[in-house]
């Protein structure tokens, strides 16, 4: 196997102690652990720089950026290779630019989108390797596949991202709504026949 991970830290000290002998043995090539909660990042810290692992996956977006303070530079330091989840906080994100046309600034990086806009922020962190949008609409898979073109934001611009969007109303209420407020995400991409009108009202899903 590729790669195991301990998911939510569950039972961490005991599954990894296993890991690291399946790892020793062959059976498994990289071991890591994964979180969603700032609440466990000393947890995952700790991890990073004590039990020799080799990725981790947190959440992060640019709304949630705690993990940038010591977690993600812990990670640099010590050669773990990132995954994000929640990059979308599950659909959250959305509500408060929906109706809203993305900055014209945007196209300097490529972003043509708000998926692409948010995702970009995440991806453009040196510590971070890949990220898990989450969607299970094929049209939101082509969309959240173009944060892989074009520039990626420098820190200047990073920061300009945050600015512009802690300056739209309801960007503060983002984790008060519902998760994937307006729809019911199943986990799986759905086949992409289906009446254009119904795929145009679709809300915007993903992490």
């Amino acid at each position: 196997m590729d790669v195991q991970q301990v998911h939510s830290l569950e039972n961490y000290d005991q599954v990894l102690h296993l890991l690291k002998q399946w790892k020793a043995e062959g059976r498994v090539r990289y071991i890591g652990a994964t979180h969603w909660n700032a609440e466990c990042y000393d947890t995952l810290e700790r991890l990073v720089r004590t039990a020799d692992l080799d990725f981790i996956q947190v959440n992060y977006s640019i709304f949630s950026r705690r993990c940038e303070e010591r977690l993600l530079p812990a990670c640099a330091d010590n050669g773990v290779v990132v995954q994000i989840n929640m990059p979308f906080e599950k659909a959250r994100l959305f509500t408060c630019v929906q109706g809203q046309r993305v900055p014209e600034w945007a196209r300097e990086f490529g972003a043509t989108t708000w998926a692409q806009f948010f995702l970009k922020y995440v991806i453009s962190h040196p510590a971070v390797t890949n990220v898990i949008p989450a969607t299970s609409n094929p049209d939101h898979v082509s969309d959240n596949l173009g944060a892989l073109y074009g520039e990626l934001p420098d820190n200047a611009m990073r920061a300009r991202m945050v600015r512009h969007m802690e300056g739209i109303p309801g960007f503060a209420d983002t984790l008060r709504q519902p998760p994937y407020p307006g729809k019911s995400y199943g986990g799986v991409v759905t086949w992409p026949f289906r009446a254009p009108a119904r795929r145009a009202a679709a809300p915007r899903g993903g992490a």
